[in-house]
Order: structure tokens, then sequence, then C-alpha cells
């Protein structure tokens, strides 16, 4: 196994949703041309609630395609996937390729397989995981770029047997 010189930080890319943005903003110019035409309606609480609800729309379009959400971390020691805690690679026992079903689609996955027993503080995801396709320890590769695909199964590959 070669040293990792850093740690490598992966990031999710999910396609932008155009359509979600522009019915938002639709809906929004609809809302703010029905208060200019009847001033009336700032008085009314369902006006508020559909302003409200835009607003919240527009801010979680924002949130999910302009941040950077961070994937994975990768280092030498451990690996992070997500908002989990590190995973150690002294854990790891093996890796791999995987198709796994997510309503009517089949994604792929790398599911990372660890040693058993091991002594981990599993998130209620991870451990509702167990019931489905994906393990408590996946890398959602269809929500990464092809280039980070290459790179991430590098490394993988680099610090655990890599299976598929």
């Amino acid at each position: 196994m070669k040293p990792l010189i850093k740690s490598h930080v992966f990031y999710y890319r999910f396609k932008t949703n155009y359509i979600w943005l522009f019915l938002t903003l639709l809906l929004l110019w609809f809302v703010l041309n029905l208060l200019n035409r009847f001033p009336v309606i700032v008085y009314w609480w369902e006006f508020w609630g559909l302003l409200g609800s835009c607003i919240y729309s527009l801010a979680l379009w924002a949130f999910k395609y302009l941040k950077k959400h961070k994937m994975a971390v990768i280092d030498d020691k451990y690996i992070k996937i997500d908002h989990n805690r590190p995973l150690p690679w002294r854990l790891v026992a093996c890796a791999e390729f995987k198709t796994a079903r997510c309503g009517f689609r089949k994604l792929p996955i790398i599911a990372i397989r660890t040693k058993k027993p091991i002594r981990y503080s599993y998130n209620p995801l991870q451990k509702m995981c167990s019931k489905m396709d994906f393990t408590a320890f996946s890398i959602a590769l269809y929500a990464l770029s092809p280039e980070d695909v290459r790179r991430i199964s590098k490394i993988i590959a680099q610090k655990t047997i890599l299976i598929g």
C-alpha cells in the first residue's frame, strides 16, 4: 500500500435541475404579480404561505446546486463518507463495485466491507442501510464526475482489495 501525500476530498456532483428553478421562479413571479395587482392580499395568510414556500424552494435549490457538498474524505488512516464518523483502513476487509436499487433505478456504488466484528458508532441512516442494497459504508458513484470515479477507485484500490 502506497502512502497518500495528503487527504483527498471528493464532492457530490448533481445534475442541475433547471425545471425546478424555472417553476419556482414562475410561481414567485405569479405571486408577486398578484401582490402588484391586488395589494390587499398582503393581509391574507395564504399569500404569506405561498410566498414563504417560493422563497424556501429557491433556498433549497441554491443549497443543493450552488453549495459544494462533501461526499468522501480519504487519507492514509481513514475514509470518511458524508457526515459519518471516520472509518479506519485497518477495519476495512475489502471494497466492491455494486449496483444498488433506489426506487426503480439501479445505481453504481462502491460498497466497503468491514472486518467482523468492529466497534463503530453507527448513525441511524447507517443502521437502516442493513435492510437495503446500500451498505453502511457506500460511496455513490452515480453522484460523482467520471474523473472523480476513476480517482476514488484508484485510491481505494491502493488502500484495500477492490473487487469488480
